[in-house]
């Protein structure tokens, strides 16, 4: 498990239901370390239960005012909507389809749980089908996005929100970690002259290394010219128009220019898989895959192109893909 889902082990789903645009109802559900623990229907969100301490809070939206549509026949509602962030709240599932409500009804939500509203990391829409298993498999997919260091450091109000949880939960423990290293530090100024002659020591072992770690570094410079040299292209050119023609659905996770063909062996010329890009990522819209490959299909550089792989996780609905290209 990752660093921030461990220190924030604990988040609310509150899965909201409108009947229409002033009622709703609300059904509570916590998960601690990505386990359900607890669920109560019919919950009052103006509860002191919810606020008091520091928890996030991610709001799955369904019901009236919702609508979802298929992405592959109705694109033009589809452009119209994701191009206008001000009026409508939107997002996309596996299955190829687009979930919106207006933002207005949202807000008029909002309004009345104003006692959480600093502690919500994610406001997502249910699709029309959408049943407790989908939601309970949104919901691990939100903690795997959300309580992650990237997400945190983004310029973003939930990522803010995030943050300031974070801080609140590390306060105490890192004030006791300053307070350890102050007494370990006194501990070990005692014994600062045989620390002192043990490095000396072990500097006299490096110096005598030194020959033998320039004469690899040196190598290994020569492994990287061969390799730009070799390249018909700009790695930076090639990175950039890659990165321009991706799907904002696509998360890349891998993208090798010309990697080693063999591990690198120290004294020998290394073995490249010459004019060769190699593309790993994911999604969750699996339409995004056929237009990722349009889209570098139509640049100069790219000889041929080949969907390696495609593969859907069965728990989170995920496509993973792998993309190889030859270079001209």
């Amino acid at each position: 498990m990752k660093i921030v889902q461990k220190i924030l082990n604990r988040i609310h789903v509150l899965t909201v239901t409108f009947n229409d645009t002033d009622n709703f109802s609300v059904c509570s559900v916590q998960y601690k370390n990505g386990k359900f623990v607890s669920r109560h229907e019919n919950f009052d969100i103006t509860s002191a239960e919810i606020s008091k301490e520091q928890i996030p809070v991610a709001v799955l939206l369904k019901g009236y005012g919702i609508i979802t549509k298929n992405c592959d026949t109705n694109k033009d509602i589809i452009s119209r909507v994701t191009g206008d962030e001000n009026h409508f709240l939107w997002n996309f599932d596996y299955k190829g389809h687009i979930s919106f409500v207006r933002i207005e009804q949202v807000e008029k939500f909002l309004k009345k749980i104003e006692n959480i509203q600093n502690k919500i990391i994610e406001i997502e829409c249910l699709t029309d089908d959408a049943d407790r298993q989908t939601a309970e498999n949104r919901i691990m997919q939100i903690i795997k996005e959300k309580f992650s260091i990237r997400n945190i450091v983004k310029p973003s109000t939930y990522g803010s929100r995030l943050a300031l949880m974070l801080f609140h939960k590390i306060k105490l423990p890192a004030l006791i970690f300053i307070l350890l290293i102050l007494v370990a530090n006194t501990l070990v100024s005692r014994n600062i002259s045989v620390l002192y002659m043990e490095n000396s020591t072990k500097l006299m072992t490096l110096q005598k290394q030194h020959g033998q770690i320039s004469n690899i570094t040196q190598q290994k410079r020569q492994a990287i010219a061969v390799h730009n040299k070799n390249l018909p292209i700009k790695i930076a050119f090639a990175y950039d128009r890659i990165a321009t023609v991706t799907p904002e659905q696509i998360t890349l996770s891998e993208l090798a220019v010309q990697p080693l063909a063999k591990p690198f062996v120290t004294g020998k010329e290394p073995e490249l898989n010459e004019n060769r890009i190699y593309i790993s990522g994911y999604t969750h819209n699996y339409e995004s895959i056929s237009e990722y490959i349009a889209g570098l299909e139509k640049e100069k550089f790219i000889k041929k192109l080949t969907l390696a792989s495609v593969t859907q996780d069965s728990k989170t609905g995920i496509f993973n893909f792998k993309i190889n290209m030859d270079i001209k």
